[in-house]
């Protein structure tokens, strides 16, 4: 939810338009009440790009992305929800107010967090060009790292004391129990405080608005505890979430497009070395959905670089399959056996690295590959059947069946029948009757009028819309349009929820004809559902007067419930 002042983000987007903005990277032309264009986000050249000036809202019927103005601006410029705000908020000539931070008693607040890790961030970074830093400095010097490349990076140098960061800490107003908390001092068994990283190369980790979140580091000497330390998790930082210089490449990667993804801190910092401005790595942890979905709203293509053995091979396999699935692109760059990228760059140089991605294996392409390498038929088999159960779009199923099948050397025929498809399931329509409806499809038909008619949201309230929705995401949803200024509602939203909010705003095949004869049969439906409702209750309440013998209670009850079933 937004942490700023009420009616910054109505302010923005009545002095800036959503055109305006949009047309700086794309060249808008009118169809319509709408404004066309080919897509930003992913490669094309068809207008399925649509804005809607009146709404204040873009779609794109090929990638599906979909916002408002704030979106847009932070999806293309790489940037987080914050400080996209606060660029449009400038740019509009605005004064930017944040709401006070809640924090819970005996917590710490983001902004302390931060705080103490910009501090700590300086403090590493100055030991390391002091004579401590020395044995750090020969290790960058070793590696081939350009000092531009430390200094964008912002590397540092824990020094060896126990307490050296701790005591910097307290002296800038931070007791040893908060820095605890912020991740950067840990606490013995007997009580005591001691800095968490010691005598390692400390490489930050930043999210998009460039502020220090976390650090990793690299112990020098062998034996002398783990090779590498990352933080703990803390108030800004969520283990599985962030990629190691992704602040760094965020503009590159928004200008090409693609993201080349790697493992090690070093490989990354080798790759902007050489040129390839669009690298980030995973953190030494495996790949996560929510890494992948922080990549897809920047980039419609993922090429894996990942290291050239058993394990980055199995690696692979695992990141292309999660990319795949969330609908990216991808591609795998094959390095040679025992190398990783930063070997193949330090020992041949940028031509090497351009040699090896001309020749990429596409993703899905490689996961055929190693599995019929490694795997019975049965196994192919079985993960086919989970990679196209694993796909979230219909049209996503579509486009990947007969890659799919071709790959595996079957007809589409064959493979729908190995997946045991039913060609009228997968292209069934949604019941046209409230009361035909699943469960879920219940929901989106509701929530979809509610969307597009907001003029009813006071009586589809009074009808009891909330107990009638039939999930609980449904429900979550219902809670945060309803009684939400239009202008603050998206800020509420995840991203799929944003999606089909702005998906049934842009319906352009709704008039408010439409509306009004859609709404005699919500009205009825709520209505219904409502007596049901309360009919069950007053039977519940009937079991229990008899249960417990209150003449008088049945009989009052039993009034009601007839006078309920002759309305």
């Amino acid at each position: 939810m937004s942490t700023f002042d009420q009616g910054l983000i109505a302010q923005i987007k009545a002095r800036l338009r959503i055109e305006d903005v949009i047309g700086r990277h794309v060249e808008l032309r009118p169809a319509g009440n709408r404004l066309v264009a080919p897509c930003p986000f992913h490669q094309e050249t068809k207008p399925s790009f649509s804005v809607n000036p009146e709404g204040g809202f873009y779609y794109c019927f090929g990638c599906q992305a979909s916002g408002d103005i704030i979106e847009f601006y932070r999806a293309i410029n790489g940037l987080e929800f914050v400080e996209a705000v606060e660029a449009l908020a400038r740019e509009a000539g605005l004064e930017v107010r944040r709401r006070p931070e809640y924090m819970a008693p005996g917590e710490i607040s983001r902004s302390q967090c931060l705080d103490m890790h910009a501090l700590a961030a300086v403090f590493y970074r100055e030991v390391l060009g002091r004579a401590p830093g020395q044995a750090a400095r020969d290790y960058i010097a070793r590696r081939g790292l350009a000092s531009e490349i430390v200094e964008r990076f912002c590397l540092g140098w824990a020094p060896a004391g126990w307490n050296e960061l701790r005591d910097h800490l307290r002296g800038r107003g931070f007791p040893e129990a908060v820095a605890e908390k912020a991740g950067l001092v840990s606490k013995s068994a007997k009580g005591s405080y001691y800095d968490r990283f010691r005598e390692r190369l400390i490489f930050p980790i930043m999210n998009l608005s460039a502020q220090t979140v976390a650090f990793g580091g690299r112990s020098l000497v062998d034996g002398d505890g783990p090779k590498y330390l990352n933080s703990s998790e803390t108030p800004i930082y969520t283990k599985g979430e962030h990629l190691y210089g992704l602040y760094q490449a965020r503009r590159a990667m928004s200008h090409s497009k693609s993201v080349l993804l790697t493992e090690g801190y070093v490989d990354v910092l080798s790759l902007h070395q050489f040129g390839f401005e669009n690298s980030c790595g995973v953190l030494g942890t495996a790949l996560t959905p929510e890494q992948v979905h922080r990549l897809s709203g920047l980039v419609g293509q993922v090429d894996l670089v990942f290291d050239g053995d058993n394990a980055g091979r199995k690696a692979a396999l695992r990141s292309a399959e999660m990319i795949l699935t969330q609908g990216l692109k991808c591609r795998v760059l094959l390095m040679p056996e025992g190398e990783d990228v930063d070997s193949v760059l330090q020992k041949n140089g940028r031509e090497s690295l351009l040699e090896l991605s001309a020749q990429a294996v596409d993703g899905l392409d490689y996961c055929l590959r190693q599995l019929s390498a490694n795997q019975s038929p049965k196994d192919v088999l079985n993960w086919a059947t989970g990679f196209m159960s694993r796909l979230k779009k219909l049209d996503w199923k579509s486009y990947y069946l007969p890659k799919l099948a071709a790959g595996l050397g079957l007809s589409e025929t064959e493979l729908r029948r190995t997946l045991g498809e039913k060609g009228a399931d997968a292209t069934a329509s949604a019941p046209a009757r409230l009361e035909q409806c699943k469960p879920s499809q219940l929901d989106k038909n509701l929530l979809a009028f509610a969307v597009r008619f907001p003029e009813y949201h006071g009586q589809l309230h009074e009808l009891g819309l909330g107990e009638a929705l039939a999930t609980e995401r449904g429900r979550i949803f219902w809670s945060k349009i309803f009684g939400v200024s239009p202008h603050e509602v998206l800020s509420r939203m995840d991203q799929g929820e944003k999606q089909f909010y702005v998906q049934c705003q842009m319906r352009t095949d709704v008039t408010v004809d439409d509306g009004r004869s859609e709404w005699d049969e919500v009205q009825d439906f709520l209505r219904q559902t409502g007596q049901r409702r309360d009919l069950e209750s007053l039977n519940s309440g009937l079991r229990k007067a008899r249960q417990s013998g209150d003449f008088q209670e049945e009989l009052r009850l039993l009034a009601l419930i007839q006078a309920k079933t002759q309305c």
